[in-house]
């Protein structure tokens, strides 16, 4: 009877880290797989209109994510570099966003550009057109690990954050789908005082298909969706104040 007892424990035990480790790649791929599929998630045009709707004083704004290739690397290497343009009445945001492989999640590293104008406009080029300068992109960066979830990815860099050029730091939060993005950006000026801390919930527009007549009406339709919202804000301003 005691053999028998030891028999099964040992067969339970033995078998335990199998059955584990069938589960945790059921779970999560391998971070090759993951740098890929987070990419090809964060890739498209978005905006939160949506969210505006609900909250009409958060500020509309879009994003226009596409693949691109720096000017030194191989094609084929593994990570993974997006050009992000984000656009705002108040504001416009440029950066390199690199997906790389990390030793238990995904690494993210953004880049501001030396010169944005040789870049902007960059999504309405076709792919094999979308080159990089590595000599145009700062030595500076900000980065977050990226952790697989349940059909997300999960990250933040608090509380170190990143530090901007004019002092202040931010410390994000960042939950990628495959078609939303979902952001929280707590910027803190030199002496520690939150400055700023409003949640931002991109939904998806549409991936980026290579330019086309279809794209031209696309960009027609974000621009009159944007316009629309950005004059019924300004009429909201108006009564209100």
């Amino acid at each position: 009877m005691h053999l028998l007892k030891v028999s099964i424990l040992t067969v339970l035990f033995t078998a335990f880290p199998y059955v584990q480790q069938s589960r945790a790649n059921t779970i999560a791929p391998q971070i090759k797989t993951q740098v890929r599929e987070i990419a090809q998630w964060f890739t498209g045009f978005f905006d939160n209109a949506q969210q505006v709707a609900n909250s009409p004083y958060v500020p509309l704004i879009t994003i226009s994510n596409c693949s691109v290739q720096l000017d030194d690397t191989n094609p084929l290497a593994d990570t993974q570099n997006i050009y992000l343009e984000q656009e705002s009445p108040g504001f416009e945001r440029l950066r390199l966003y690199s997906f790389s492989e990390g030793n238990s999640a995904v690494n993210l590293t953004i880049s501001s550009f030396l010169n944005e104008n040789t870049v902007r406009g960059l999504c309405n080029h076709s792919k094999s057109t979308r080159t990089v300068s590595i000599n145009n992109i700062e030595k500076n960066t900000c980065n977050i690990q990226l952790f697989s979830e349940a059909n997300s990815y999960i990250g933040n860099n608090a509380p170190n954050g990143c530090i901007t050029s004019n002092g202040f730091k931010v410390i994000s939060d960042v939950t990628i789908e495959q078609s939303s993005i979902d952001s929280l950006d707590k910027i803190f000026d030199a002496k520690g005082n939150l400055l700023v801390a409003t949640p931002i919930e991109f939904r998806r527009i549409a991936s980026v298909p290579e330019p086309s007549f279809a794209l031209g009406l696309l960009a027609l339709g974000v621009w009159s969706t944007k316009k629309a919202i950005s004059d019924n804000l300004k009429q909201k301003s108006q009564r209100t104040f």
